[in-house]
């Protein structure tokens, strides 16, 4: 995708994001996971169960690499979709984290 809405002259204090929007589906749910960048190339994601009658906001902090937002968030669902324990505040987002189990 071009990046020319990067050149674009904003108001001050005004700003642009580019929003992708993504399906993510386990244990039988589907999730709206939504990926943002800043026009300074800075990105976080945001997921919310797409159809439940619940309201949980699953969200990364705000990162330089598109992916580690996506894994950030995709880790918080994992977590709560398989009735895992929280063992540390800020767990999914260390540094020394890979963004996949391959090992």
């Amino acid at each position: 995708m071009e990046n020319n809405w990067k050149t674009l002259k904003l108001h001050e204090g005004a700003e642009l994001f580019r929003k992708e929007q993504y399906v993510y589906r386990i244990a039988d749910q589907d999730y709206t996971i939504e990926l943002f960048e800043s026009i300074n190339g800075q990105y976080y994601a945001i997921g919310v169960p797409a159809n439940s009658d619940k309201l949980m906001i699953y969200g990364s902090s705000i990162v330089n690499d598109p992916v580690k937002a996506l894994h950030q968030t995709l880790r918080k669902i994992d977590r709560d979709a398989e009735n895992l324990d929280i063992h540390q505040i800020g767990e999914d987002v260390r540094q020394e984290d890979a963004y996949d189990d391959e090992d």
